[in-house]
C-alpha cells in the first residue's frame, strides 16, 4: 500500500480539534475531504485511529502511540525546509497569544510585548495571566506561548525550554517592625505566598517551613500580585516575591533575603518557555527563548 506521509499532520490536527468540522476549517479544506483523508489513514494503519464519543473524536491506543512519536518526526521533516535566514519577524501577521505567570507579567511580559509588537506591527497579541486554563490553551491555540516556573506537570504535547533561574525574597512595607532576616523574626508575622497555577503541591517555602517542623500557618496564598502588594503595603504582612520586581518596587517596599534555614531549594526556581510541540521548529519560539533569556539576565 502506498503511504502518504502528508496525511500524518491530519492526526495532530484531529487530536487537537477533536472534531472534523473544526479540523477542516483549520486546514482550509472541506469536511468531506477530512473524512476521505481519515479513511486513508485508517487503511494505512489498519486501525480506526479515532472513536467518536459525545460529538468528540478520541484517539485509540494505537493513535496515541503514533501521536507521541509524530512531533519529533514532523520537526525533523520541517527542519529540511526551514531557513532562518529568510524568516523575518516583521512579516508576521494574524493573532498570537502570550501567557505569563503573574510573577513574570512585568519582568518578562512587558519587555517581550514591547519588543514583539514593535518588530511585528501587523500582529494582534492577546496577553493574560497564567491560570487554570493555560495548559489547555497551549494545547488548543495554534500561535500560543507561555512563561512560567518549573516543575510543571504537562502533557507530552507541551515542550519546555529553560530560560533561567528566579530568586525569591521577602517583601515588607518600609515601616514594617521586622528587625532582621532571621527565620524566627520572619515567622512572627502573617505570610502571603505566591500561588503558581499548575503546581500540585504547596510552594517550596511553605514545604520547607513544614519540613523544619515549624507550626507557622500560611495566612494567604494568592497568584494576584496586586492583592499581595496591597496587603504588604497596608499591614504587617510579609510577602514572598521574585527578586526581579526589586527595581520596579524599590523605595516603595523593603526587600529582605529569605532566611538561610529555608535553603536554596525554596529560594530559587527554574523558569521556562512553554508551547505546543507543533511550534518546536517555529523561528518565533527561538526568538522568544533567546529574548526572554536575555531579559532575565539583564537584571
Amino acid at each position: 500500500m502506498t503511504k502518504d506521509f502528508n496525511l500524518l499532520r491530519l492526526l495532530l490536527v484531529l487530536s487537537e480539534e477533536q472534531q472534523t468540522i473544526t479540523a477542516a476549517r483549520r486546514l482550509h479544506v472541506s469536511q468531506p475531504s477530512i473524512s476521505v483523508m481519515l479513511k486513508k489513514l485508517r487503511e494505512q494503519f489498519n486501525d480506526p485511529l479515532f472513536i467518536r464519543n459525545n460529538n468528540k473524536l478520541e484517539p485509540t491506543p494505537r493513535c496515541v502511540d503514533i501521536l507521541n512519536q509524530l512531533p519529533t518526526l514532523l520537526d525533523q521533516m520541517d527542519a529540511l525546509y526551514l531557513d532562518d535566514h529568510i524568516w523575518d519577524i516583521k512579516n508576521l501577521s494574524g493573532e498570537y497569544t502570550f501567557i505569563f505567570s503573574p510573577q513574570l507579567m512585568t519582568t518578562i511580559g512587558v519587555p517581550i510585548i514591547e519588543q514583539f509588537t514593535s518588530l511585528a506591527p501587523n500582529i494582534t497579541l492577546d496577553c493574560y495571566q497564567w491560570g487554570f486554563d493555560a495548559l489547555r490553551d497551549l494545547e488548543l491555540k495554534t500561535n500560543c506561548w507561555g512563561f512560567s516556573y518549573l516543575p510543571m506537570e504537562t502533557s507530552k504535547n507541551i515542550m519546555k525550554k529553560d530560560i533561567g533561574r528566579d530568586e525569591f525574597m521577602a517583601i515588607v512595607r518600609q515601616e514594617h517592625p521586622i528587625v532582621s532576616e532571621a527565620l524566627a523574626e520572619l515567622l512572627k508575622y502573617p505570610l502571603c505566598i505566591n500561588l503558581i497555577h499548575g503546581e500540585t503541591e504547596s510552594s517550596r517555602s511553605e514545604k520547607m517551613i513544614k519540613k523544619l517542623g515549624l507550626t507557622k500557618q500560611i495566612s494567604v496564598r494568592t497568584s494576584d500580585l496586586s492583592m499581595m502588594m496591597s496587603l504588604v503595603e497596608t499591614t504587617n504582612y510579609i510577602g514572598i516575591i521574585s527578586k526581579h520586581n526589586m527595581t520596579r518596587l524599590q523605595g516603595r517596599f523593603r526587600f529582605i533575603p529569605l532566611p538561610q534555614e529555608l535553603t536554596d531549594e525554596s529560594r530559587y526556581r527554574e523558569m521556562a518557555l512553554f508551547t505546543h510541540q507543533r511550534n518546536r521548529a517555529n523561528p518565533l519560539t527561538k526568538w522568544l527563548h533567546q529574548h526572554s533569556h536575555k531579559i532575565l539576565h539583564a537584571y
